[in-house]
């Protein structure tokens, strides 16, 4: 497990050089961000892993019967859609997965996270799993020798709950062999005779197609984080916006947010949940920052300005065709868009488009 120490000197020291308003502000800030916004689709997450957690609770230690097979937990969603945050908030309500102390007064963290590697391989993972566990990698390791480590410490540290984030580099930056070993290491991980271990992955689409391989389909569980659509995206977009604004910051919504503001806000985050809350926020922050009293759409603007990097006129809070805009390329330039055109050609790839995650 990682220690913090210098990093919590570090900051300690950033805080004793702000002026008492600058701290004042940005505790405000960090308040407002440590918040969380639930959905319907939470009710999902929570019963997969209090489930996950049951099975561990069924194991017959006298191997009279088996549990049940599902013992992967898996999240997947475009970037943006809010995964990760909402993971971390159910996995910290769950006490089977917090720390404790043990009969011996040695401090146990049954749960592990960390980012799958990119590019991807088995041995990388492994190796990977190691470091956040605190475990000094021998870069020497050989695949299976870092498979087999991995695994003795997690039963030595006692950790029966990993939560890879960005799981799917498996696939996309893993070549069809190492997408298979990875595969097979996982099932092998969460069926080890002598320690039970369960999986919770997190990744964009292309997990879901790493999934749906014969030698996983039995042991997971998928929940799907779709797009804000429709009659309801209205809805839980103006929701946010009042829970952020007015709950959480306590400032008032100007007039400017009215009309087509939802609309645009949730065109501007390509309808992922967790970009809304995220461009709330910024918007939020920069008013607590000009010390105003109302979050105007001046602010909203300016947010996208910072987060798309577009040209003056393409900012979609205030362009008349903005439905027509692409906010993941507004950053580009004609330059650009020639150099796509003329190199991307040569590789047979096709040139960025709204939506398509590079």
């Amino acid at each position: 497990m990682q220690d913090n120490f210098g990093q919590t000197a570090a900051v300690a020291r950033i805080r004793a050089l702000l002026p008492p308003e600058k701290l004042e502000v940005a505790d405000r800030i960090s308040e407002i961000n440590g918040r969380y916004i639930g959905l319907s689709r939470d009710g999902p997450v929570h019963d997969a892993l209090v489930s996950m957690v049951a099975s561990i609770a069924t194991i017959d230690t006298n191997a009279i019967s088996k549990p049940d097979k599902r013992r992967i937990v898996a999240i997947c969603g475009d970037s943006g859609a809010g995964k990760t945050r909402a993971l971390l908030e159910h996995t910290s309500r769950i006490p089977a997965m917090q720390s404790y102390i043990d009969e011996d007064g040695v401090e146990v963290r049954p749960f592990l996270c960390f980012n799958a590697p990119s590019p991807c391989t088995a041995r990388l993972l492994a190796l990977t799993g190691l470091e956040a566990l605190g475990y000094p990698v021998r870069q020497a390791l050989q695949e299976h020798q870092a498979w087999a480590l991995f695994q003795q410490m997690l039963k030595t540290h006692r950790v029966m709950f990993v939560l890879i984030d960005e799981a799917q580099h498996a696939v996309d930056t893993a070549d069809v062999l190492s997408t298979t070993k990875i595969g097979n290491a996982y099932k092998n991980l969460v069926q080890m005779p002598d320690w039970p271990v369960r999986l919770v992955l997190a990744g964009v689409p292309p997990l879901a197609s790493f999934l749906a391989r014969k030698q996983l389909y039995n042991r997971r569980t998928v929940i799907r984080f779709d797009k804000l659509k429709g009659k309801s995206a209205r809805e839980t977009v103006a929701t946010v916006l009042k829970k952020v604004i007015g709950e959480h910051a306590r400032l008032e919504l100007h007039d400017s947010l009215e009309g087509d503001f939802v609309a645009r806000l949730t065109y501007a985050c390509d309808g992922e949940f967790g970009s809304v809350v995220q461009m709330v926020r910024g918007a939020v922050e920069l008013a607590i920052i000009d010390g105003a009293t109302q979050v105007t759409r001046e602010h909203f603007k300016r947010v996208y300005q910072s987060y798309s990097g577009c040209v003056v006129g393409e900012n979609i809070f205030e362009a008349a065709d903005w439905r027509g805009m692409s906010p993941h390329t507004a950053f580009l330039r004609e330059d650009d868009h020639a150099w796509e055109e003329a190199n991307l050609q040569k590789t047979k790839r096709k040139p960025t488009k709204f939506g398509v995650r590079p």
